[in-house]
This record gives C-alpha cells, sequence and structure tokens, in this order.
C-alpha cells in the first residue's frame, strides 16, 4: 500500500513542483496567482543569478535565450545534493556532466569543459589554504630549498587540468570547432588573487608526477627523459629547473619539505 504524505507535505511537493516547472505543474490551490508569480519569479531570478556570475562567458558564448533556456531547464529537472546557495554553480557543473541523457538543447560540444574552466576560479578562490603558510602536512616547509633533490611543496590551491579544447580562448568571437589538447595550472598567489598559467605537455607531465607520485624533480625528469626516448637527462634536467625556478619565482612553488628534521 502506497504511504500517504501528510497535507502539509502534500503542498509543499505542489508548491515547490509550481516553483520549479510553473508550465507543466499546475498551481497549488487557494494559493493568490499574484502572489505565487513574484515568489516563482523571485526563486528563479536568485537561482539565475548565481549560475550566471560564474559562468559569465558560458552566458555570452551562448546567448540570451539559449542560456535563459538552459537554466530554467537546469532548475526543473536537476536534483541537488546540497542545500548550501553558494554550490549551486557546482551543482550546475554536474548537471551539465550528465547533459546527454535530459537535454533537449543542441548545446557545443565544449559547453561543459569551458564552464569547469570557470568555476575552477570561484573553487581556488575559496580555499581555506593560506597560500603564505610555513606547515603543510605537518611538516616544515624550506623555502629556498634544492628543487631538484627534495620533494617540492606545492601550493595548497594548485590544481591540474586538462581540456580537449583551448577553454581560455573561447570567447563569442571564438568558438572552437576542432579540439586542441589543453594543458593549465590554476592557483592562487600570496595576494589572494587567483592565476591561471598554459603548460606545455612536458611541464604538465612534470608537475603531474611530482603532485601524484611523491618523487623528487630529478626522479621525475629522470622517467620523461625515458619516456621520450629522445631528450638527453642533462638537457631535460636543465629544462625542468629552469621551469621550477619559474613556478617558484611566482609562487606555484612554496619550496620542499625540510628534509634535516
Amino acid at each position: 500500500m502506497k504511504k500517504e504524505f501528510p497535507h502539509f507535505q502534500q503542498y509543499q511537493q505542489a508548491f515547490t513542483a509550481y516553483i520549479r516547472d510553473p508550465i507543466g505543474q499546475p498551481r497549488p490551490k487557494n494559493v493568490a496567482i499574484k502572489g505565487m508569480n513574484v515568489y516563482k519569479e523571485i526563486v528563479f531570478n536568485n537561482l539565475f543569478e548565481s549560475v550566471s556570475a560564474c559562468f559569465p562567458v558560458a552566458r555570452k558564448v551562448l546567448g540570451k535565450r539559449a542560456w535563459l533556456s538552459l537554466i530554467r531547464e537546469f532548475f526543473r529537472v536537476h536534483s541537488a545534493n546540497t542545500p548550501i546557495f553558494r554550490k549551486i554553480p557546482e551543482e550546475f557543473l554536474t548537471y551539465l556532466t550528465n547533459l546527454d541523457q535530459c537535454s533537449s538543447e543542441v548545446l557545443p560540444e565544449y559547453l561543459t569543459s569551458l564552464c569547469h574552466y570557470e568555476w575552477i576560479e570561484l573553487l581556488v578562490s575559496t580555499m581555506a589554504n593560506d597560500p603564505t603558510e610555513t606547515v603543510i602536512n605537518n611538516q616544515i616547509v624550506e623555502v629556498g630549498g634544492d628543487l631538484l633533490e627534495y620533494q617540492l611543496v606545492f601550493s595548497p590551491t594548485m590544481q591540474l587540468l586538462n581540456y580537449p579544447y583551448a577553454v581560455q580562448k573561447i570567447s563569442p568571437r571564438y568558438k572552437p570547432k576542432e579540439k586542441i589538447a589543453t594543458h593549465l595550472l590554476v592557483f592562487r598567489d600570496t595576494e589572494y588573487i587567483v592565476k591561471f598559467i598554459e603548460l606545455n605537455p612536458i611541464t604538465f607531465r612534470l608537475i603531474e608526477l611530482l603532485k601524484d607520485k611523491n618523487m623528487t624533480s630529478r626522479q621525475a625528469l629522470t622517467q620523461i627523459a625515458n619516456e621520450i626516448g629522445s631528450l638527453p637527462l642533462e638537457h631535460a634536467i636543465q629544462f625542468g629547473l629552469k621551469i621550477l625556478n619559474e613556478l617558484r619565482n611566482q609562487g606555484v612553488i612554496l619550496g620542499v619539505y625540510n628534509h634535516t628534521l
């Protein structure tokens, strides 16, 4: 036997169903049309502004009509996993990831990558990590340590990004028709400014190894030289050390874990 909800819960469900889908759902009984319309507009406009503020490029690329239609569909069909309002852009990104299964819109293939690129700035800007901290993972950071011989300490806000499109170039005037493998690094500097750095494939691979494999730079560069085959180890180390010094100067690398303790 199907359980019947109490009257007030039935009313709540009917009320929210109409707010989300005023065309497809009936207006709850005994509710004034004018008051319902005001509430409906307030709720949707708050959602619309929250999403649009995080994805300004995507909004311009799609155009006003298509963007409005997309947000209305997101509001209508997506079941959020959190009640936190500032998490709405992340929920929208989750919706886009599964869009092929539920969307009636014909959207650019690069849209999800573009929106992830725009969202990551919000993520990094709101991270709790202090870029000036001197103790990370319960270990002391040595600012002037040897970048080749000891394990590096990256900014806790650093994110490595790998996209099939040149998302940083997309605009209303540039809408890519072909895929271009694109590697980016994003971090928040000591002045709490979010910065993006475009990486070549070798630099991306180097940072990936250093971040995920707990290697020293010498070990990582040796592996890269072996993977490429035609790159002499000495040249790989010279190239790598130059890149690492630039990243330290920019604030991506904070130093090395103190090896004397």
